[in-house]
């Protein structure tokens, strides 16, 4: 965009040429060449309620009733105190055969009020028109609708703009020194939500009750900013009602609610709500302004997250609509996001001629005195050294001065800015509870690992244990069962046994272009080492002789993930930096693995994918992981392993040394959170058990009957998620959304389950059951809150599970489903109500598939249904990480069960042991990984 594009328009709508345009187009009658001077008016004006108001009328003028009643819907949305627009909308609502809006309308302009004289000239103007459209028998619906929406009009105006007053002045008239005082604006919020009953009554009009909220969080951004972050969750849910708000509505929500959510850096929130506020503008767009704004957030977003490619890709609409502005704020902000989202995703030669572009933007005369002129300023300094490799000099800025140093290699210098960026980051998060703290999390793991890779180069390895550790120290499990926050290295060392070591790893490729690359952190009794892995050393040669297998698997995982494909550097297109993985490689290479470890059953017998390379694909972790440590590793029998990330999702005991040896048989492993919840498991009281095991088997399954919710576009997803977390927090049944979900055919009953279950009841004395119809939700809930689970040593949960792809909120295990909730509970478990209950046992096993999965979440590592048994107070699981066999399951369940309770072995050494025994070939036909190595035991 050359500057000859764009012009500081006056401050004033009124001065502006296009506004005399309209007026004397009006005059003329030239309804086109008006509508066209509203248009740029809305464009260089975004949000003006009398500019929408103009568009609106000249629709009406030219015979375009649906367009004008469309416009006038954001006028009002955008000024509901002004009767103008209100009355207008009455107009053209009657005309557009829209009665529910005229409704709306003749509440609006109740609810602003005016004096006696006033209102009457209103009603008999709109009664007047109304009786003007008596020729038009397809309105006379609508017509005979608001000829009694207009009765009583004065009198029932009183009432509703009483009512108005007495609910809403307190936030309409809020000012910045109330709602700088804590007391007066907690005091205002309170009424805003009182006033909710006030609209379902239909004394309020709901476009009148979201401006007074959008008006207390525009004053709170200036002056109370915690404040305004106790508002996000009223914006969300307006912005997430398709119900009971129009768009334009949720979209003055929306544009508050996401500049929030960027201030809270809750980049997933922003991604959730931009989507669907995009799903939903397809077609019914005011202005390329309005498409702007939601693509600011959401580049904005995806680039945060660090989703280059995707944010890249954004950029590139977002680019395309860039001629079209005519605000220049609007487009300084573009130009921000659009330079960031190139540079960061190595697109050089589109982020230089964008940074040409946003150069001519700045020598628009009067741009220097603007405020917004910052956001183009800071885009051009956050990709210069991105782009161009210069030095570039101190920005003030801890973290961003550090990420330059360490590109300089000066390590030294960057380790410096690095603790400064962690204290500053550090001082923030202890001031938040641990909900608000999620969304920063990101970025103290980004500062963590950078700090962690300068303390390596400058060989400070003693610091790192602490670096690690203080990764999770923020965690939302270590609030819930560790009685430390953090563990020194002293403290842990007291706690490890001979020949035992604990291995943490951190993620230092976070916030860069590549990604896999960590260190590891042995600690012995007396020793501590330090190792890079070799991120992507070990498959280097793979990623190019398995590349049409990978680039297959990636087009699976980004359909199931509603992402684009991640195929630049698997195709060629772009060069990767040797030796290291492109973003999204490293979890491919996960996925790739497990693919390797799974079996499909065909025929009766097992098929297994690629089975000749398993061997040397478990190698390359083992080389990637281990290899390293083999030294340190010669004396060690147990390896309690506090995995980051992805790494979660590695089956450590199936990787394979060079002598063909897996490390289940030289180690005794298990995982940890991290090293303060091993400290409190080993230094809490030991505790006695009345009985051994309460095992849960036999559950049948109905199709849910609940009527599907939509699904056919990415608004829908986000639609969904939001209401099952706002019904999840109500305590309200979920059946539909896995109705959403289900396919044909129920889940198929688990006969080998339900065995599972009769056999430990066999072999271990004290051992009660709840098989059949008594395996429900309501009876496991009624057992947490009497507390009866107290009573046993171990729970044994078999049945169907999952982690679900697309709504993480109905990962969940499944007892007996019908087809409609009973007592209120829809027979899923769902990750949410698993951790709230009363779990306060031994040990619980998830007999069903892929219960160790979850989803990445900084600070906590893998989230999903093994953390939250950890949260419910269980001491150590047992979950899987992929489909397992019934026959293996089988046999793990009665040789683990038999060695705990009648052999009295630790559960640990019970795992280990039983793993050997599949590995040594005693279970005929069962010594494949597939069979044993998907059980990981968490815990002490």
């Amino acid at each position: 965009m050359s500057k000859a594009q764009v012009s500081i328009p006056p401050a004033k709508m009124e001065n502006h040429p296009d506004y005399a345009a309209y007026q004397r187009a009006k005059q003329g009658k030239d309804h086109n060449a008006a509508l066209r001077a509203a248009a740029n008016l809305i464009e260089t004006y975004p949000g003006n309620s009398v500019a929408l108001q103009l568009a609106a009328a000249s629709f009406y003028d030219i015979n375009k009733p649906q367009d004008a009643a469309d416009f006038v819907q954001w006028s009002v949305a955008y000024n509901s105190y002004d009767n103008v627009s209100s009355f207008y909308g009455f107009i053209f609502s009657v005309f557009a055969n829209r009665p529910q809006e005229v409704q709306q309308y003749v509440r609006t302009m109740q609810n602003v009020g005016k004096a006696a004289a006033d209102m009457q000239r209103d009603y008999q103007s709109m009664s007047g028109y109304l009786n003007s459209l008596a020729n038009y028998p397809d309105l006379s619906t609508t017509v005979q609708k608001a000829k009694g929406y207009l009765a009583n009009y004065n009198e029932e105006g009183v009432k509703r703009a009483k009512a108005a007053y007495e609910n809403l002045a307190s936030t309409l008239g809020a000012s910045y020194d109330g709602i700088a005082n804590n007391e007066t604006a907690a005091q205002t919020l309170a009424d805003w939500v009182k006033a909710e009953e006030a609209v379902k009554q239909g004394l309020i009009s709901r476009m009148m009750y979201v401006e007074a909220l959008v008006n207390i969080a525009k004053i709170s951004e200036t002056v109370n900013f915690e404040f305004g972050q106790k508002l996000e969750p009223y914006l969300e849910k307006i912005v997430f009602d398709q119900t009971n708000y129009n768009l334009a509505s949720r979209y003055r929500a929306y544009e508050r609610l996401a500049r929030v959510q960027s201030a809270m850096k809750r980049w997933d929130k922003v991604e959730a709500s931009s989507n669907l506020i995009l799903s939903d503008l397809s077609g019914k767009l005011p202005s390329t302004a309005t498409l702007a704004k939601a693509y600011f957030y959401l580049v904005m977003a995806k680039t945060e997250s660090r989703n280059y490619k995707d944010a890249a890709a954004l950029a590139d609409s977002y680019a395309s609509q860039l001629p079209k502005l005519k605000s220049p704020e609007y487009i300084a902000e573009a130009y921000y996001v659009i330079l960031r989202a190139y540079a960061f995703n190595k697109e050089i030669d589109k982020a230089r001629a964008m940074a040409q572009r946003a150069e001519n933007f700045l020598k628009t005369p009067g741009i220097e005195q603007m405020n917004y002129v910052s956001y183009v300023k800071n885009g051009l300094s956050s990709i210069a050294n991105l782009v161009d490799n210069e030095t570039v000099a101190s920005t003030g800025n801890a973290y961003n001065d550090g990420v330059q140093l360490m590109e300089q290699k000066k390590y030294a210098e960057s380790a410096i800015q690095f603790e400064k960026a962690r204290a500053e980051e550090v001082a923030i998060l202890d001031k938040m509870d641990p909900l608000e703290q999620r969304g920063y999390l990101d970025k103290f793991q980004r500062i963590n690992g950078f700090l962690a890779g300068a303390y390596y180069e400058t060989k400070q390895f003693d610091k790192i244990y602490d670096v690690i550790e203080s990764n999770r120290a923020y965690a939302l499990l270590n609030d819930k069962r560790s009685d430390k926050k953090q563990l020194s290295l002293k403290e842990l060392q007291t706690v490890l046994g001979e020949g035992e070591a604990y291995l943490s790893f951190i993620d230092v490729s976070k916030g860069t272009t590549y990604e896999g690359t960590y260190l590891m952190c042995l600690v012995t009794k007396n020793n501590v080492v330090v190792k890079y892995n070799r991120s992507a050393g070990a498959f280097s040669d793979l990623l190019t002789s398995q590349k049409a297998q990978l680039i297959e698997l990636e087009k699976e995982q980004a359909k199931m993930e509603f992402r684009k494909e991640n195929l630049d550097y698997l195709n060629g297109a772009k060069a990767r930096v040797t030796n290291t993985f492109a973003k999204g490689e490293f979890k491919l290479i996960t996925q790739y693995l497990r693919k390797h470890m799974e079996a499909k059953v065909v025929e009766g017998k097992y098929v297994f994918y690629q089975k000749e390379n398993l061997p040397d694909l478990l190698n390359r972790f083992y080389h990637t992981f281990i290899s390293g440590l083999d030294v340190e590793l010669f004396t060690v029998d147990k390896l309690t392993i506090s995995p980051e990330g992805l790494i979660g999702t590695i089956p450590f005991d199936a990787l394979t040394d060079d002598n063909g040896q897996y490390l289940a048989e030289r180690f005794e492993i298990g995982y940890i959170p991290n090293a303060a919840m091993l400290h409190t498991l080993r230094t809490q009281p030991k505790r006695t058990y009345a009985m051994n095991v309460l095992g849960f088997g036999g559950a049948t399954y109905d199709l849910h009957s609940a009527q599907k919710a939509p699904l056919a576009s990415l608004g829908d997803l986000e639609k969904l998620r939001y209401r099952v977390r706002e019904d999840l927090k109500n305590n309200k049944p979920l059946d539909y959304a896995f109705a959403t979900f289900q396919s044909d055919e129920p889940m198929s009953y688990l006969e080998g389950g339900r065995k599972e279950v009769a056999v430990i009841q066999e072999i271990v004395p004290k051992t009660d059951t709840r098989m059949d119809a008594m395996m429900t939700e309501n009876e496991l809930k009624r057992m947490s809150v009497a507390g009866e689970l107290a009573k046993y040593r171990a729970v044994h949960l078999s049945s169907h599970a999952s982690v679900h792809p697309y709504v993480f909120d109905l990962s969940s295990i499944a007892m007996t489903v019908k087809s409609s909730p009973v007592n209120g509970e829809d027979g899923m478990l769902v990750v949410g109500e698993l951790e709230k209950l009363n779990l306060p046992v031994d040990f619980v096993m998830l007999s069903a598939c892929q219960t160790a999965l979850g989803v990445e979440s900084p600070g906590d590592g893998i989230k999903g249904l093994n953390q939250a048994l950890l949260n419910a107070g269980a001491n150590s699981t047992l979950t899987s990480l992929w489909s397992v066999s019934d026959s293996g399951t089988m046999l793990l369940t009665i040789h683990l069960y038999n060695r705990v309770f009648n052999g009295n072995m630790s559960t640990s050494a019970a795992i280990t042991d039983v793993k050997r025994s599949f590995i040594k070939g005693e279970f005929e036909g069962h010594t494949h990984p597939y069979f044993w190595a998907p059980f990981i035991y968490t815990g002490y």
